[in-house]
């Protein structure tokens, strides 16, 4: 699996006529190499060169966890450094003695400037660019065994936001007076239970329901109100993204109005995910319907974005994305409406591109629920 990727970057770099590949703790050394370490103000980088064998530059503080790696046997060499050594002039040492070319070298985007700046004092006369227009075309279509991770990531998280709505049995007046914090720690532990990590949500009451990417807070759910509910977490390095709005106690008809438009836009976006169809046609099916209806100034966002090991990565699903859908691709399909100071309703499910058509990867009911 990982040849098979360092194979496919390599041809993109001969294609592009990048020399070298740098990259550090990130989503795409997890994709080329299987190491998810969260990085530190310590340099490690997987040292990919167009040709010539590929070696792993870290202190040695992470010896233990780079040599463990999926990809290990692929590799050519380990070099560490210690607490008080500079690891670039190793590094420049290292890539002259293999006489590695560096007229121009891709570095991951999320790299900080702590790293990129020394490189490029390291390497003056290198042209660096962004190594996303490598990795990013080849992380888009999903393999078997990436699915089926992502797939396991949206069934637990369908199981966990099931076992939090209707704690205690009482189909949610469990929640009646707790907090957005609380309702957040709640899910976050049913993650942790089911096996998920890098737990986030968006947990938002009442009008803060129409700020689309409301920070949970001291806010409580009370009787009247909605509840939207937007999480997300990784299963073995895949994540899961998912999108419901509930209400407390009986809605006004506004509301239920508003509900079932986006339910309406989802359905018809996920009816357009079909092979022939581009990203952009999505979009426009979700968008039609909430504009139709004359709320189109209150669907502020894309309709979508792409979704596996980083929550959000490659193209979205937005007007003008006119990449063809095609089988392995992953995204999300999340119309909403929001209504300043009221309320915000929006409904989110990950889809798969299969052969033909697209196949929803959550289960859990869009339909409006009503709790009290």
């Amino acid at each position: 699996m990982y040849l098979d990727r360092i194979k496919k970057v390599r041809a993109r770099m001969a294609k592009e006529g990048v020399d070298l590949l740098l990259l550090g703790p990130s989503s795409d050394i997890f994709y080329l190499a299987g190491y998810g370490i969260k990085g530190d103000k310590r340099l490690l980088l997987l040292v990919l060169p167009l040709a010539g064998e590929a070696f792993i530059l870290a202190n040695l503080l992470y010896r233990e966890q780079v040599q463990a790696i999926p990809a290990a046997p692929l590799l050519d060499a380990f070099i560490f450094w210690k607490d008080g050594e500079d690891p670039f002039s190793l590094l420049k040492t290292e890539i002259e003695k293999r006489n590695i070319p560096v007229k121009k070298a891709a570095l991951e985007i999320s790299m900080p400037a702590l790293f990129t700046l020394p490189l490029r004092n390291c390497f003056p006369g290198t042209d660096f660019v962004l190594a996303s227009s490598l990795t990013d075309p080849l992380r888009q279509y999903k393999d078997p065994n990436e699915l089926e991770l992502i797939r396991r990531a949206c069934r637990e998280s369908d199981r966990a936001l099931a076992a939090v709505i209707d704690k205690t049995g009482e189909s949610g007046s469990y929640w009646i007076g707790k907090t957005e914090a609380e309702f957040y720690e709640a899910l976050s532990a049913e993650f942790s239970r089911g096996g998920l990590s890098h737990f986030g949500a968006g947990i938002a009451v009442g009008a803060n329901a129409a700020v689309p990417h409301h920070v949970p807070g001291r806010s409580v759910i009370e009787e009247g109100k909605c509840l939207l509910v937007d999480f997300w977490g990784r299963f073995e390095g895949y994540h899961t993204d998912c999108t419901r709005t509930f209400h407390f106690g009986r809605a006004e008809k506004e509301f239920e109005k508003i509900h079932d438009i986006v339910l309406e836009a989802q359905e018809a976006a996920q009816r357009a995910a079909i092979i022939g169809n581009t990203l952009a046609d999505v979009d426009f099916a979700a968008r039609s319907v909430i504009e139709k209806a004359g709320y189109g100034e209150n669907f502020t966002h894309r309709t979508g974005h792409g979704c596996g090991i980083d929550p959000h990565e490659g193209d979205s699903v937005n007007a003008g994305v006119n990449v063809p859908l095609a089988p392995g691709m992953v995204f999300s399909i999340e119309p909403g409406i929001y209504l300043p100071g009221r309320f915000g309703v929006r409904i989110e499910n990950l889809v798969a591109m299969g052969e033909q058509a697209a196949e929803i990867l959550h289960t859990y009911p869009r339909e409006l629920k009503v709790l009290s």
